[in-house]
């Protein structure tokens, strides 16, 4: 968000409209009078870039053996009468257990005669030999040994917390911008749909200067969205307007742009040439102001500032938004120093945008949550001059440079 200051050019000189009161908290909006009126008007801006993602919330039972049934049944004997070989047979053959289904072989061959030497005379003799034949022993196979190398398990880098991400980022050493060779829109804000010409080709040369700083800091640039309002505005992030307050909500990626003030001081004092250049660098440094907070979102310091916020007391809590604020205005003023030629930031024009960063800061706003206004020229004119997002590291900056 951004206080465009004291609402006119350096004192002793033509004067725009005075101050309307202190600019509204983000919140609810009021349940009283008139409706907010935003103009989203033709053309649409540019396009939206993709979706970013950094703000970003563990057997059957073996079977049976059955038993066989054996059945012996006695063989009778008739008297001293010797059964033959053959009758045996049969016999077994008949009666024998029942899982033998192939009949038992019949020997047809004499009986061999044994002399009364235990050795056999006969070469035929089916008794099986006293000596074991021998075996031949197989060498047993020598196992191979495969070596299974473990897999390693990789483990995710541990995520770096809020702090790092905001002291250390590596958007402070993404070196010099280069110019772009921005030109300032030649629309004037006579009217709203003008006054957004103006701001959309502000954001068209921010959309070409910011994305090698970005990626070379590890983030995804998109393209935010632009709405124009006079009035009141509401967001997802809150409500807010009037008094020349903009306003950039990370939830839709959108930068709120208050044109109503803008239009009625150019309409009031425009025939002057140095109110005209103020009006002209208010709009030009609100608009890179805003983008700004979109690269703190893109680069992750948005989200990790606001939980640093979040869990922080009151008054380091305020410290921590002024820090944010500080910030989003250095990088602003990066931008418009890479392309203060083209823009033609010089002369008056110059003079215009120094005497604006030191009138401007929490003295015109309710509470001290953006930075003083003997602050912010301590910010603003070293960006303007490095052109380098490292003169812009406010959160490692000590209390009293973030007052």
């Amino acid at each position: 968000m951004s206080y465009q200051g004291p609402y006119g050019p350096p004192p002793g000189q033509q004067q725009g409209p005075p101050p309307q009161g202190p600019p509204p908290q983000y919140g609810p909006p009021p349940q009283y009078g008139p409706p907010p009126q935003q103009y989203w008007g033709p053309p649409q801006g540019p396009p939206q870039g993709p979706g970013f993602g950094f703000g970003s919330n563990g057997y059957p039972p073996p079977k049976k053996k059955g038993k066989a049934a054996f059945i012996v049944i006695p063989i009778a004997l008739l008297g001293l009468a010797v059964v033959g070989l053959l009758t045996v047979s049969t016999i077994l053959k008949h009666n024998g257990d029942d899982e033998y289904t192939q009949p038992e072989p019949t020997y047809t061959e004499p009986a061999p005669t044994y002399t009364t030497s235990a050795v056999p005379t006969s070469s035929t003799s089916t008794t099986a030999p006293t000596v074991p034949a021998t075996r031949t022993t197989q060498p047993k196979p020598v196992p191979t040994r495969t070596t299974t190398r473990p897999t390693p398990t990789k483990t995710a880098a541990p995520q770096p917390s809020d702090n790092t991400i905001v002291t250390k980022n590596r958007i402070y050493k993404t070196g010099v911008m280069r110019t772009v060779n921005c030109r300032e829109p030649a629309s004037r804000p006579t009217s709203l749909p003008n006054a957004r010409k103006y701001y959309a080709g502000v954001l068209t040369c921010l959309l070409r200067a910011w994305p090698r700083q970005v990626t070379a800091a590890g983030g995804r640039f998109t393209a935010p969205t632009l709405l124009v309002f006079t009035g009141y505005a509401e967001s997802p992030c809150g409500g807010g307007g009037g008094n020349g307050i903009s306003f950039y909500c990370s939830t839709n990626k959108t930068i709120y742009m208050d044109a109503g003030t803008d239009v009625q001081f150019w309409r009031q004092n425009s025939n002057i040439s140095y109110q005209n250049h103020w009006k002209r660098m208010t709009m030009a440094d609100t608009v890179a102001h805003e983008f700004g907070h979109h690269v703190q979102y893109m680069t992750g310091i948005l989200t990790a500032q606001l939980n640093l916020q979040y869990q922080s007391s009151q008054t380091k809590a305020l410290e921590i938004s002024r820090r944010k604020e500080l910030q989003a205005s250095c990088f602003g003023n990066v931008f418009l120093g890479a392309n203060k030629s083209s823009f033609g930031i010089t002369g008056d024009m110059k003079y215009q945008l120094d005497y604006l960063h030191s009138h401007q800061g929490d003295e015109y706003g309710t509470q001290p949550d953006h930075g003083s206004r003997e602050v912010l020229p301590l910010w603003t004119t070293p960006a303007f001059k490095s052109r380098n997002p490292a003169s812009c590291n406010t959160f490692t900056a000590p209390a009293k440079l973030v007052r």
